[in-house]
Order: structure tokens, then sequence, then C-alpha cells
């Protein structure tokens, strides 16, 4: 079957809109760029098959996006918007597969466009947002595969599964939880094929390069992520789980999403295995109380399609065009509440009162609860804190900065250092978060530490150092979450410790 792009203009069109509200949030006064995008950038400007915390395939993507069209928050931002499009777009397409019409396919995209977690991916650069692209593609293959009976698809979904690997490590759940729909369906069959080894072969291969690195470097994300686990993650209440995925999916949407699954598993035997996955994802993370509501988000894109399907199926049968009009309503309504929590359309005061009102709890890590959500916090003034480290370090003599490191507690604020300290000739910035920490031991060129930290530390630098005073210089802002609260900038000298030896004092991988 030959697929023409004219015959889905209509979800084109949804999907061109939606970019183009997606990708106006980076224009709004007051915001930079988010913490994480800062990292991504230092990691595209250092390529490698891994990272401490993440696989390498959204940092390569980076690197030739920056090279190309620059580090710009506009540039990186427009390839995440594109992407989160992209799975709207899927979104309808999967529909097709399942059955629907026109309708059905408008309605799916709309579903993927209403649940907030969709936009807030797609809101900032990061690895979060090609996941759901790419688990689409696979539940398309994997539906095309099971209607055609074309085990050979397997090569296919082989290719993504791989390329889902060396995005986000934790995809592997979605893949298991795939494989482990099928064995408790008809489609177990689908298994047993040559084609299944083949698609699993070349994943092997295509995840190879970052096991490869794992190796030469001990295993560095096997720490990082036992670390979270352990130290970082909080564990909700399974009502405050649900809660979560109700507020973070649409409340208004959930409950139908919820009906889908059980009506796939118990009265759509082709179709079971998607009904399968979401059950698997759901029950997955409701015992592991993860506060983390987005980990979930591609198993929603196994019932959105169907869901649509539903809709337009009753809608056709029952002609209730006016109940759905109002359910489509209220969805959007709560949609176009939700999402200014989570990305920055509004300006600190009115997002703040926004989140009150709404009740939302901001705490998805251990100690960080801010006035607004994190996804809006952590992009608020990264510049004036650069500023106030370069301040200081103009204030040092020429042969003192050239015995300089620059230091900061975490990769965002090292990676703020990085890009926006150029103009300062910022050269040796040094951490021991996650990768910086693998970077900084080739930088430990000096024996003056300007550290950017906040005001109580103090007595903690004085265990390292001699000499440590604290500028006159502090940044704080309410709207920040607490660890960028407070901040100030310390000179440090005579340390107590050769460099690696502070370097491994202040190594953290979380």
């Amino acid at each position: 079957m030959k697929y023409k792009l004219s015959d889905y203009k209509h979800v084109i069109i949804v999907s061109l809109a939606y970019f183009a509200v997606l990708f106006s949030s980076s224009f709004t006064k007051g915001y930079e760029y988010f913490i994480d995008e800062f990292y991504y950038i230092a990691c595209a400007n250092n390529p490698a098959a891994g990272y401490v915390d993440h696989p390498p395939l959204a940092p390569l993507i980076l690197t030739v996006l920056t090279f190309i069209f620059g580090d710009s928050v506009y540039s990186i931002r427009f390839l995440a918007s594109l992407a989160s499009a992209g799975t709207v777009f899927m979104a309808g397409l999967l529909a097709e597969k399942f059955g629907g019409g026109k309708i059905s396919q408008l309605i799916a995209s709309l579903c993927v466009i209403a649940s907030p977690v969709f936009p807030v991916f797609g809101g900032f650069y990061s690895m979060n947002v090609f996941e759901p692209l790419l688990c689409s593609f696979v539940f398309w293959y994997l539906a095309k595969m099971i209607l055609e009976k074309e085990k050979k698809y397997w090569i296919n979904i082989g290719i993504l599964f791989g390329l889902l690997m060396m995005n986000k490590h934790t995809a592997a759940l979605c893949i298991i939880f795939i494989v482990l729909s099928l064995l408790f369906t008809e489609h177990r069959k689908l298994l047993a094929s040559k084609y299944f080894l083949y698609g699993a072969l070349i994943a092997f291969v295509i995840f190879l390069p970052n096991l490869i690195w794992q190796v030469l470097n001990g295993y560095p994300s096997l720490e990082f992520y036992v670390t979270n686990i352990t130290g970082k993650n909080i564990h909700v209440p399974y009502t405050e789980f649900l809660i979560m995925q109700l507020l973070t999916y649409n409340p208004f949407l959930v409950p139908l999403f919820i009906f889908v699954a059980g009506f796939l598993i118990f009265k759509n035997r082709k179709f079971r295995i998607f009904g399968m996955i979401f059950l698997f994802t759901i029950i997955f993370f409701l015992i592991t109380r993860n506060s983390r509501f987005d980990r979930t988000a591609f198993s929603y894109l196994c019932v959105i399609p169907a869901g649509a399907v539903l809709i337009e199926n009753f809608i056709k049968t029952h002609k209730s065009r006016w109940m759905f009009t109002a359910a489509g309503f209220l969805v959007f309504v709560y949609a176009f509440i939700a999402v200014p929590m989570f990305l920055p359309y509004l300006n600190y005061g009115n997002t703040a009162k926004l989140t009150s009102f709404v009740g939302l709890n901001t705490e998805i890590e251990k100690g960080n609860r801010p006035l607004i959500a994190q996804t809006i916090a952590d992009r608020i003034g990264w510049e004036e804190k650069v500023d106030m480290v370069g301040k200081v370090y103009l204030s040092l003599s020429e042969e003192e900065r050239k015995n300089t490191l620059i230091a900061a507690t975490n990769y965002g604020a090292a990676g703020a250092l990085e890009l926006y300290g150029k103009k300062y000739g910022f050269v040796n910035v040094v951490s021991g978060h996650n990768n910086y920490y693998l970077w900084s031991k080739k930088r430990l060129n000096g024996n003056i530490l300007l550290q950017l930290s906040d005001t109580g530390s103090y007595n903690g630098l004085k265990e390292s150092f001699e000499y440590v005073e604290k500028s006159g210089e502090i940044f704080d802002n309410i709207y920040c979450t607490p660890h960028e609260r407070n901040l100030t900038v310390f000179i440090c000298k005579n340390p107590k410790y050769n460099n690696q030896e502070l370097l491994e004092r202040g190594k953290r991988f979380y």
C-alpha cells in the first residue's frame, strides 16, 4: 500500500498548527534555556558513544544541528517542537491502522495535543521528546505486522528498538512490555520467527557502541541509576501516582484511555497487545510508586488511537456529536489551563498563581518543591548567575585568571558557565556532576577555584581549601528551584588536596 501525504493533509495541518503554538513558548520574555539544555549542548560539544546519565543519540543529533544552525535556544527548540509535532502526526496514522477514518485520525492527534505531557516534552530539547516519536513508529509497524501477518517488519522494529535504547536506557521497559504483551496474546507466534531474531540482533548492534562505552568507563550509568532510585527520585503514594496521571495526561481523557485498554484486552483480540502494553506499564509504575509521571508516556500512544476509533464509531452509531463536542471542549479547556503550568507562556507571578490555584505538586525530585513547575523554574536567571561569576573572575589579576578553575555544583550551572561564559573567557569549567565529572578530569589546570554554589557552602569548602572568601555577589529568585536560589561565588585558594582528589570528593552521579 502506498502512502500519500496529501491523504493526511488534515493531520498535517493540525500537527503544524500545534508546532507553531508549541514553538512560540520559546519567545516568552524572562525565560532562557532549560537546565538540561545547557547540559545537552555541552554533551553535543563533546560527542561520544555514551554519557553517564543517558545514551548518545539526542546529543549526537544536537551535534549536527548546532554545527549547521548554531546553539541558540530557538535553533534547538525548533527541532524539539518538530519532533513533538511528529508524534501528533503519527498518532493520526496509528488511528488509521486501528481502522479509523479521518475523524478518528484527527481525534487521535488532538488527544496527544491535549495530554499536557506531550507538549511539555516538545517545549525544550532533551531525549524525552524523541522517545514518544520513536515508540509511535514501533507501534505503527507492530500494528502493520499484525494486520498483514508479515514477520519481516521485525527488521524495522529492531532498528527502532536500537534507536530507542540509544536514546534512553529506560526505553528498555517499553521493549520488555511489548515482548511480554506478545507472550500473553495469541500473537506470541510472531516471536517464533527468524526475523524476530534478526531484529533483536540489529537492535543489539545499534546499541553496542554504548555498551562498549559503559565497559570502558566502568559502567557509570549503572551507578547513576542506582543513585537515582535510592536517593533522588521520590516514592509517592499510590493515590498520588494516579492523581498525577490524571493531571498530566488530562483528567477528561485518562478514564477514556483506561476504558480503551480494557476494551482492547477483553473485546479486541487483534489489538489486545496494545491494551496489555498500557496495562503492564501502569501496573509497573504504580507498584514502584515512581514520581516521574513522564515515564508512562509511551504507553498512552497504545490506547489513544484505539480510543479515537471508538469515539468515531460511537458518533456514527448514536449521532451524539453534541456530547462529544462538549467533552472535547472540556478536554481543551483543561489543556489550556494545564500546559501553561509546565511551559513558559505566562510571567513568573501568573504562573505561580495558576499552579497554586490548581494545587499542583511540583516536587518530582527530593528537596525540590518550587513555586512553579520545575520545567519552568529551571529556565530562570542563568545569565545573571554567569554574569555574577564573570564579575568576580574579572576582578582577579590576569595571572590569577590563567590558573583559575570555574566550578559549579550541577551540570546545568556548569553548562551555563560554559555557554554564557565565553564572553568572559572561561576555559576550565569543572563539576563533579554526571558527565562533567569525566570531562573535568582533563581540565584540572589551576590552583584557584571560583565556586558557584549556595551561600551556605562556606564550611564545606573550608574542609578542602585553606583560604575561602565569599564574594559580595548573590543571586536569588523566589521562582527558581530551591537548589538554584541564594547562590554566590566563593574564591578558594591553597587547596588541602590535589585537584584530582578534590574532583573525587565532588563526584555525584544522580
